[in-house]
C-alpha cells in the first residue's frame, strides 16, 4: 500500500487527505490519514489511522493491499491488548471499554465510562498501597523486632489495621451488586396462575404488545420476555405460563419451563387477580415462588378490591403494590419498586465505577479472605511470618485485578470478547 507522503513529514495528530494506492500503482481511495507517534497513541506504538469512504469494496480493497504489504488483520481486542501491555491502561479500564462498546442503556455506559477512566483503580490502588505499608512494616518487625520503633509486632495494632483494610474492601465488593447489573443486566419473572393478567402487565411494562391477550387459560404456553430499562439496569423481564396442573403436555412442559425460569431470575412479580378472592390455585402457585425473591403485585386495580395480597408477603417478600394493567394505574409505583430491589444503594455509587465482573468479585474475596486469616493469626498471637503471608496474598489478589499479575489465559479469556476494531 502506497501513500504519496512519508507519515514521519506530516504533523502528528493531523487530518490529510491523500490518495491511497496498491502496490501496483493503481488508486483505491481518496481519504483521510492521521499519524500517531508512540507513544503518545491509543496503544503506545506508532499508528497510522486511515479514514477511508465506507464502501465495503473500498475497504476490502485497501485491507487487501495492506496485507500484500505486509500487514496483519488485528485478532480482537488485540488494539487494547497492546494498549494494556504497553501501559496505557490497567485491566479494569480495558474492561470497561469493552463494556462502553457493548452498553445497553445510558447508565450502563455512564458506569462502563468511569470505570475506563480508571474508576475502579482508584478505589483500589490506594487500598493495595496501605496494604504494601503495611507488609514493608510487618517484614521490618520480623527482622528487626528486638528494635523499639518497631510497632508492627504488637497484635492489637495490627488486628485495627487489617480491619481497616478489610473495611475499605468490604464496601468496595458491596458495589458488585449492583454494579454488575449495569453490565450484565438482570431477570424480572412474571409469575401467577392463569388468567391473572401476567402477559397483559409484560405489555405495560414493555410499552408494546409483546404478549397475546385472552381470557382462555393457558394462553401463555411458553414464556414470552421484552427488554427494558429499570433504574438504567438492562431488565429482561419474563411472561410465564400460568402455574398449575394440567394435563395437556404443552402446557405441562410450559409450567416446568416457568419454574426454571423462577428459580434463576433475580426478581419475581408474583401477580393476583385483585378482582377475586385468592384462591388454593394462587396458594399453590405461590410456592413456586416464596424461596425467591419477589414482589407481590395484585393486579386489576380498577375493578372493586376482593383481596390485599399481605397473604403472600412470605420470608423472601419485598412487600404488596396495586396495579391494573389495563389502564396503566399504579406502574410508577411498580416500576420504583422493581428499581429498589434491582440497584441497592445505586446512588451512592455515582461517584466511582463499581466492581462489574466475577474476575473482580473474586479478587476482592480473595483479599478479604486472606485479611481475615491474617487478623485470626493475630488474635491467636501465631509469629508474624504468618499474617505477613496473609497479607502478602491479599495484595497479589489486588495486583491482579488491576492486572498487574495476569496470566495469559486471563489476558485471552478478557480481550477475546472484543470487537475486531478494538
Amino acid at each position: 500500500m502506497l501513500l504519496p507522503f512519508s507519515p514521519a513529514g506530516v504533523p502528528p495528530r493531523t487530518l490529510r487527505r491523500s490518495e491511497i494506492r496498491n502496490a501496483g500503482g493503481e488508486i483505491l481511495d481518496n481519504a483521510l490519514v492521521a499519524c500517531f507517534p508512540a507513544p503518545h497513541s491509543f496503544t503506545g506504538e506508532d499508528v497510522l489511522e486511515l479514514h477511508l469512504h465506507g464502501n465495503p469494496a473500498v475497504v476490502n480493497a485497501v485491507v487487501r493491499a495492506a496485507c500484500d504489504a505486509g500487514a496483519v488483520p488485528a485478532e480482537p481486542g488485540e488494539y487494547s491488548r497492546r494498549a494494556f501491555l504497553h501501559g496505557k491502561m490497567d485491566l479494569t479500564q480495558a474492561e470497561g471499554l469493552a463494556d462502553l462498546i457493548a452498553a445497553r442503556t445510558e447508565s450502563a455506559a455512564a458506569s462502563a465510562l468511569r470505570q475506563m477512566r480508571g474508576g475502579i483503580g482508584r478505589a483500589v490502588i490506594p487500598l493495595r498501597e496501605r496494604l504494601l505499608s503495611l507488609l514493608t512494616a510487618l517484614e521490618a518487625a520480623i527482622d528487626f523486632g528486638d528494635e523499639d520503633d518497631v510497632q508492627e509486632g504488637n497484635p492489637v495494632q495490627l488486628k485495627e489495621r487489617v480491619s481497616e483494610l478489610m473495611h475499605g474492601l468490604d464496601a468496595l465488593l458491596r458495589t458488585y451488586e449492583a454494579g454488575h447489573r449495569f453490565r450484565d443486566g438482570a431477570t424480572v419473572a412474571i409469575a401467577g396462575v392463569a388468567n391473572v393478567g401476567k402477559s397483559r402487565l409484560l405489555n405495560r411494562l414493555a410499552g408494546e404488545e409483546r404478549a397475546i391477550v385472552d381470557e382462555t387459560p393457558g394462553t401463555t404456553r411458553d414464556y414470552l420476555h421484552a427488554e427494558v430499562s429499570v433504574a438504567g439496569i438492562p431488565v429482561l423481564l419474563i411472561d410465564t405460563a400460568g402455574l398449575r396442573e394440567t394435563g395437556d403436555p404443552v402446557e405441562r412442559e410450559g409450567v416446568r419451563r416457568s419454574r426454571d425460569v423462577i428459580a434463576q431470575a433475580d426478581l419475581v412479580l408474583f401477580v393476583l387477580d385483585g378482582g377475586r378472592m385468592a384462591g388454593e390455585g394462587d396458594l399453590e402457585a405461590y410456592r413456586d415462588v416464596a424461596g425467591r425473591p419477589h414482589l407481590v403485585v395484585v393486579n386489576k386495580s380498577d375493578l372493586p378490591a376482593r383481596t390485599t395480597g399481605q397473604e403472600f408477603a412470605g420470608e423472601k417478600g419485598r412487600g404488596v403494590v396495586r396495579v391494573s394493567a389495563k389502564t396503566g394505574e399504579g406502574m410508577e409505583a411498580l416500576a420504583a419498586a422493581v428499581a429498589r430491589e434491582l440497584a441497592p444503594g445505586e446512588g451512592a455509587i455515582q461517584a466511582q465505577a463499581p466492581l462489574t465482573r466475577e474476575r473482580h468479585r473474586l479478587a476482592v474475596e480473595k483479599a478479604l479472605s486472606s485479611l481475615a486469616r491474617a487478623k485470626e493469626s493475630a488474635s491467636a498471637g501465631l509469629p508474624l511470618e504468618f499474617p505477613a503471608a496473609d497479607v502478602r496474598e491479599a495484595s497479589v489478589a489486588l495486583a491482579e485485578l488491576l492486572g498487574e499479575v495476569a496470566p495469559e489465559e486471563v489476558l485471552d479469556a478478557v480481550f477475546s470478547r472484543f470487537c475486531i476494531g478494538k
